[in-house]
């Protein structure tokens, strides 16, 4: 049967600075903002003719064209009673999804769009868009402008944790993106030290360095639940990070791997890439997306999940996503 055009709402939240365009994919820039809220509207229009390529074949072939259709302002208020309906639905958490490098405001919109359909979120998802440049030449420059946001980050999850209420509010971070909400509760732990602000804390890809990971884990700790992290040995834009600051990466593996105790590690190495970067298969891998969604909807243990298959390192107990069967 031929499939029909789906539309998908994403409220966001964003920090960048508005251009005075009109045109939705040029509404918001890549300078810094004032924080602002409202929903972005992304239609996915089947490509006929390559759905079936697209199951058969190990690599990511694009079966549908993903476009940013429209942007609706809405106050922090507005948002606020979104976040409480929000909160409600399906019984389940407010998720809230923060991006990461090289990502201009039309991709991260297309990007919490595919994870909300992904995961099966329905309208739970929540962007969080800080005001990364969208160049693979402005490395440092993201670098900046994410450390500028985490103030803004930490003040708006604090928002968002007294709205949602205690145990409602799960956060899916992404490389860069993983870096900036680490800090933010970094600075929040201070405030809140018999509270726990997040559920669930998922890393995929951080692009964190290990060592100040491992000296920042046990404040971490006093205000997450739990906190996954998404590994692999063949994340090629982490092994460049790795060369830019000359230490290892949280999200790497391989010799690479660190395992922390108090952090359910998931080694996804054993899988195919789909995207030559292997960097973002939480958008791509059927896999990854199988295994976030069970973690993200049942609450279940990385030791209670299916296809995840326990190994150790050093002692210490992770996971290895086992491949789907063929």
């Amino acid at each position: 049967m031929e499939r029909m055009p789906e539309e998908v709402i994403v409220p966001f939240v964003t920090l960048r600075n508005r251009t005075g365009k009109m045109e939705p994919s040029d509404y918001y820039g890549g300078s810094r903002g004032s924080l602002e809220t409202g929903f972005c509207t992304v239609n996915f229009y089947p490509i006929w003719g390559l759905e079936d390529i697209a199951e058969s074949v190990p690599f990511y072939v694009p079966d549908e064209r993903i476009e940013l259709s429209g942007i609706k302002e809405s106050s922090l208020t507005e948002l606020e009673r979104e976040i409480r309906s929000l909160a409600d639905k399906d019984n389940g958490n407010l998720v809230l999804y923060i991006h990461g490098y090289n990502i201009d405001f039309e991709k991260s919109c297309r990007r919490g769009a595919l994870l909300q359909r992904a995961l099966g979120l329905k309208e739970r998802l929540l962007l969080f868009s800080w005001p990364a440049d969208g160049s693979m030449l402005k490395y440092t420059w993201d670098e900046a402008d994410l450390s500028w946001s985490v103030p803004h980050l930490a003040s708006f999850l604090e928002q968002v944790f007294s709205t949602a209420g205690p145990g409602r509010v799960d956060v899916v971070a992404h490389s860069l993106g993983a870096r900036g909400i680490v800090q933010a509760l970094i600075r929040l732990s201070y405030r809140y030290t018999d509270k726990l602000i997040l559920n669930e804390l998922v890393l995929i890809a951080p692009d964190i360095d290990t060592n100040i990971f491992r000296q920042e884990l046990e404040q971490l700790e006093n205000v997450v639940r739990r906190i996954t992290v998404y590994v692999s040995e063949n994340d090629k834009a982490l092994k460049l990070s790795q060369e830019v600051h000359g230490y290892p990466r949280l999200g790497q593996a391989g010799e690479e791997l660190t395992i922390f105790e108090q952090v359910e590690t998931i080694d996804i190495s054993g899988i195919s890439l789909r995207r030559f970067s292997g960097h973002i298969y939480h958008l791509f891998n059927p896999e990854v997306i199988n295994d976030l969604t069970e973690l993200l909807t049942t609450g279940k243990s990385a030791a209670h999940r299916s296809r995840l298959k326990a190994t150790q390192k050093g002692g210490l107990d992770y996971w290895l996503l086992e491949p789907r069967d063929e």
